[in-house]
């Protein structure tokens, strides 16, 4: 089934599209979006015709210790702005991830028995989903110790807003991946999808992709979106039934 233009304009754009918790700020015109939270901070779906005034008018509003990405697509203007925001010293994102693949699907991709997903409830379990998602993403420690400050009061405005949604895959009674739901009227896109390096191959990713669905389905926007890795996640989602919808560039802030 072809992929509604709702959803795609979702999976090139969800940071205007989604439903925030008090802890993430945004701020959206018809140049730019910019979502921030308490150490990072995302620019996308940019449309300008003076690259420098943006980039100046953006890093007044995200303080320099913050970890800014910034994410276009096909839709964004100017067509070269990735090579002039390399001209202002733009690099190689932090997590070594320049291209995404955008993609969508609205077909109920296939169960995975075995594996058990719950939905995080409790802030020990929150916990538990964050140290997963560390090591499975292999992320700094000094990323870590910026982030482990702010985790309490992130859950909570997580939990108060019911968004995004954690789920956490159990194998064998083990915690073995985490993934979270952001939510729009549009649809749900995929954030956060990892798995612990010892426990891949075992259905674990597939689980946590289905689990995410049915919550949609519960949710009444059965429509899935995320921007995946191009040797990692890409073609595993292929093989889910996701589409792609379009490549997606980043860039990070040189401060």
């Amino acid at each position: 089934m072809p992929t509604s233009s709702a959803l795609k304009e979702l999976a090139e754009a969800p940071d205007r599209y989604t439903q925030l918790s008090a802890d993430v700020e945004r701020f959206a015109d018809e140049r730019v979006c910019i979502l921030q939270g308490a150490t990072w901070a995302s620019v996308s779906d940019i449309r300008t015709n003076d690259v420098e005034a943006l980039v100046a008018d953006v890093q007044e509003r995200v303080p320099a210790h913050k970890h800014a990405v910034w994410w276009f697509g096909p839709s964004s203007e100017p067509h070269n702005l990735d090579e002039q925001l390399k001209a202002l010293g733009f690099g190689m994102p932090q997590d070594r991830a320049p291209v995404l693949h955008a993609m969508a699907t609205e077909t109920p991709p296939p169960e995975s028995p075995g594996v058990d997903v719950r939905k995080v409830e409790t802030f020990a379990d929150y916990e538990i989903a964050m140290q997963v998602m560390w090591d499975s993403f292999e992320t700094p420690e000094e990323r870590r110790n910026a982030e482990r400050p702010h985790m309490r009061a992130s859950f909570e405005a997580q939990q108060k807003a019911g968004v995004p949604g954690t789920f956490i895959a159990y194998a064998d009674g083990e915690p073995a991946g985490i993934g979270r739901s952001v939510y729009s009227p549009r649809g749900v896109f995929l954030i956060a999808g990892a798995v612990l390096p010892a426990l891949r191959g075992r259905g674990v990713y597939r689980a946590l992709v289905r689990a995410r669905w049915d919550d949609a389905v519960t949710r009444g926007t059965p429509g899935l979106v995320t921007e995946a890795k191009p040797d990692t996640s890409y073609p595993i989602l292929q093989r889910l039934g996701f589409e792609e919808v379009c490549v997606i560039r980043r860039l990070q802030d040189p401060r």
